[in-house]
């Protein structure tokens, strides 16, 4: 599948609908953009939701500690997948 989207004067691009579609990427949504050479990749980010479970604690943690964890592991497990 190849669509382009032009970069507007304040940095933002519009991702097309058909892959927001396919996705199932929703407004408020998180992406995570990488770089790989000249090459960006762009996928959508695990939302909470679909994070629970992952961080195993005793504790609690605060919703920036919780952020913070989930961000961590996930780009563990992205790298991981490189």
């Amino acid at each position: 599948m190849l669509l382009s989207s032009t970069v507007t004067t304040k940095g933002q691009v519009l991702i097309p609908a058909l892959i927001r579609s396919k996705l199932n990427i929703k407004p408020f949504d998180r992406v995570i953009f990488n770089v790989y050479g000249s090459k960006l990749l762009a996928e959508k980010a695990a939302s909470t939701e679909d994070m629970f479970g992952i961080v195993k604690t005793k504790r609690v943690l605060t919703d920036r500690q919780l952020e913070t964890a989930i961000k961590k592991a996930t780009e563990e497990s992205l790298s991981q997948q490189l």
